[in-house]
């Protein structure tokens, strides 16, 4: 019995292993190997097409033309129009004969740069831009065409095709490829018709069509059947990490590869702002690093680059693309294939040790398609330098349970790390534990991240924040019946036994909607009063996208009988445990609107605990239950909404510009950009005030802020830093309580005060005075913290 089922799970490793079966293009097909996207809103003469054409920096660096193909593109016409959009017959025709053709067009200036340089063919390929046919915004495209009517959408298409191919007749040393869809993504319905109408028009004038759709857009793996030649799928990571506002983590550029393959699509290289940081270089050379390992290198590539005068704003940046285009394999900033050690006992554990030479941010876990069914718990311990001790501490940890499977079967996780500049990890641990079965992994699937992630683990992370003035109107659309649970720990809706096993009923829930924009949680403290012991704890909610309400994508319990869990970050002086949900029940209601629950099961001692969730769309929660063999003793919770149910409007006062959301400022996530924050003119005096809910250990707090000169944004002149025991008497924080500058990604800058002690305190009170010097200007905060 055991040799057949090891033979029978020896084959289902086989098959899964193997379950890419898609091809990627091969040049051949497409035509193109090196295809570079060039935005022509500005002027772009022969000089600078020279200088980009080679990969050049400011000066010339080398003649030879690294692309094979250019794609030209405008996006935004004349009277404002975005051509991914809706357009007009006359912004068709400021593209063909302004910025097209003539004199001073692209195609000229192209012409005469190449005059200058070496081609690796005899021709440069180009392919042009089609706008987006818009049958509804687009009925009056010109005084007698009508583009909702399909011979009039003939006319305009074959009109524009035929213009673009006398207009190549005048440039021997460019060659027309084909057409290139600007919008990136096809609508189903009409728009498909449209596409296949393009379609018919692009091939009967011997020309091909090109798409480049981002993630998840519509009938991005549909496109074979809607007639396009060549598709190029978009990561999206450059633009989308945490830093920079979004959910992708570096595991998006393998998921890209694996997808693009199994579908039949290349892989667009991005460039975010012209890679002139070393963050954005790091992005970069990843894309590189990742087309080697997975393969695309060698196939069809669209290269987003931006508009600037060269391909990149940084001489390493152009030299990393000038060494991928010419076939070298690029080396990545995260390390992989790591000869880590394994051990199998009741949990897999993976053990490595780390040089000097590297500092590790992160550890990511690359699931493939044999562990799409794995839940557990998964732990990243760090063998801890701290001045002259050593200490194994807990670095991460998170449950993996139901997976959001936006990358299909390669989706990945990420474990980031948060310490002290003066810490250094020399051994890192990986614990893999499930009630269920062990995952199977090997050293390829455990990388370890050297680039900044933009998430920082503190003590503080999720712990309530109030800001003085306040910046944060608080107006609930689907609130608790008392407003004690948003200041401390009480009894309300999710209490008073009263809750729907069917339908939504919205009088008897607590709503929180998601942002889309981060990996924002919502966290639900508990307090049973006194340690006690219970086995399992129920949460009674709703989903079935009946008003977007939804089951959320992650749910996990956090316990500790030391303090009050805000996340899963464990400090030196708090124990906490991690479960995931266990099952999810529907309760009853329809297919579309119904009642559940989700329960943890742990069996442990506790005194307090966090729910955390992840939601997808609105979180609707009934009531939340505990148990212990069986008997209910829900009477002792009672719970602290340390993330206020989404509020209609986040300020009613039309004098604050960037209002807080009453989340951001403690939520782990540091902003590098420009985007949602928090901020204030600094004529105005601020406090933050953090509240730990119980006596911690700290030795650092820290702030992040945003640099951006052109946008009259600076550090703060000045901030201090003060702690309390009961937030009455206060003590400044380390030397006179002013912070330090540390060390800055992007556009964000962190300040800091680090002692050689740890001090005990509940609160922590940022001080913002004032700036005399520099009134009119602002302060943005994306981040306050305190850790040990």
């Amino acid at each position: 019995m055991i040799c057949y089922m090891n033979t029978f799970i020896f084959i289902i490793i086989i098959f899964y292993i193997n379950k890419v079966n898609g091809t990627y293009p091969t040049i051949d097909q497409a035509g193109f190997h090196h295809n570079a996207l060039l935005y022509i809103d500005g002027n772009h003469s022969p000089e600078k097409l020279m200088l980009w054409l080679t990969g050049s920096y400011e000066t010339i660096d080398s003649y030879n033309v690294i692309f094979d193909t250019i794609t030209i593109i405008v996006e935004r016409t004349p009277s404002n129009s975005l051509t991914a959009y809706s357009t007009n017959q006359q912004d068709w025709i400021w593209f063909l004969e302004s910025k097209l053709s003539g004199p001073y067009g692209i195609l000229s200036n192209l012409t005469q740069a190449l005059n200058h340089l070496q081609t690796r063919n005899k021709f440069l390929q180009i392919i042009v831009m089609l706008p987006y046919i818009d049958s509804n915004g687009q009925q009056t495209f010109s005084s007698t065409l009508n583009l909702s009517i399909q011979n009039h959408r003939y006319q305009a298409i074959q009109w524009y095709i035929n213009t673009i191919q006398e207009q190549m007749k005048q440039y021997s040393k460019l060659y027309l490829w084909g057409i290139y869809l600007m919008r990136e993504d096809i609508s189903f319905g009409v728009d498909e018709q449209i596409i296949r109408e393009i379609s018919d028009i692009v091939h009967s004038s011997q020309l091909r069509l090109l798409w480049i759709p981002y993630t998840n857009a519509n009938n991005w793996n549909n496109w074979k059947t809607l007639g396009i030649d060549v598709a190029i799928l978009q990561p999206g990571y450059a633009f989308a990490s945490p830093l920079m506002q979004g959910t992708f983590n570096a595991g998006r550029l393998r998921a890209t590869a694996k997808l693009a393959q199994h579908y039949g699509l290349g892989v667009e290289i991005e460039v975010n702002q012209g890679a002139s940081t070393e963050y954005e270089i790091g992005l970069l050379q990843n894309y590189l690093a990742q087309g080697f390992i997975d393969g695309y290198q060698y196939v069809p590539t669209a290269y987003f680059l931006g508009n600037y005068d060269s391909i990149a704003r940084s001489k390493k940046a152009c030299m990393l693309l000038r060494t991928y285009t010419f076939g070298l394999r690029i080396e990545p900033t995260f390390m992989s294939n790591m000869q880590w050690t394994w051990t199998t006992n009741e949990k897999l554990q993976a053990t490595i040790n780390i040089s000097s030479n590297n500092i590790p941010q992160g550890i990511r876990i690359n699931w493939s398609p044999k562990n799409s069914n794995w839940s557990g718990r998964i732990i990243v311990e760090g063998y801890i330098k701290i001045d002259n001790s050593y200490t194994w501490k807990i670095l991460s940890s998170t449950e993996v349970g139901e997976k959001n499977w936006r990358d299909e079967e390669w989706t990945s996780t990420l474990l980031p790390f948060s310490l002290l500049p003066s810490q250094i990890i020399l051994s890192i641990k990986a614990s893999f534990i499930s009630s269920q079965f062990l995952p199977s992994l090997t050293n390829e699937d455990l990388i370890i991240e050297q680039n900044p992630n933009g998430i920082a683990l503190q003590t503080s992370t999720g712990a309530p924040y109030s800001i003085i003035p306040s910046m944060y109107t608080y107006n609930p659309q689907y609130g608790d019946s008392t407003n004690q649970t948003l200041s401390n720990f009480s009894r309300g809706l999710l209490t008073d036994k009263q809750w729907s096993t069917g339908e939504w009923q919205s009088t008897m829930s607590i709503g929180w909607s998601n942002n889309l924009n981060s990996n924002s949680y919502v966290r639900i403290a508990l307090d049973f009063n006194r340690i006690i012991y219970a086995d399992e704890i129920i949460i009674r909610l709703h989903g079935g996208t009946y008003a977007s309400v939804n089951w959320p994508n992650i749910a996990r319990i956090l316990i500790s009988s030391d303090c009050i869990p805000f996340s899963p970050y464990s400090s030196s002086d708090c124990s906490v445990k991690s479960y995931p949900c266990t099952s999810r029940i529907i309760t009853g209601g329809t297919n579309t609107n119904q009642g559940g629950i989700l329960s943890f099961k742990f069996s442990n001692s506790l005194r307090w605990a966090t729910l955390e969730f992840q939601p997808n769309s609105w979180l609707m929660i009934d009531e939340i239950q505990a148990f212990v063999n069986g008997h209910d003793i829900s009477n002792l919770i009672h719970y602290y909404l340390l993330t206020s149910p989404t509020s209609t409007s986040l300020s009613s006062s039309s004098s604050i510009s960037y209002p807080d959301d009453g989340v951001r400022l403690t939520d782990g996530l540091i902003a590098g950009i420009m985007g949602p924050i928090t901020g204030w003119l600094k004529s105005e005096p601020h406090t933050i005030i953090v509240d730990l809910l119980m006596v911690r250990n700290i030795r650092e707090t820290s702030v992040w802020a945003l640099i951006k000169s052109d946008w009259a944004i600076s550090l703060p002149t000045t901030i201090v830093v003060h702690t309390s025991l009961d937030g009455k008497v206060w003590c400044e924080f380390g030397n006179q309580g002013q912070m330090q500058i540390g060390e800055r990604i992007l556009d964000a800058q962190r300040l800091f005060i680090r002692l050689n002690h740890t001090n005990h305190a509940r609160y922590i009170k940022f001080d913002f005075p004032i700036d005399q010097i520099f009134p009119g200007w602002w302060t943005m905060i994306s981040e306050v913290s305190a850790t040990d």
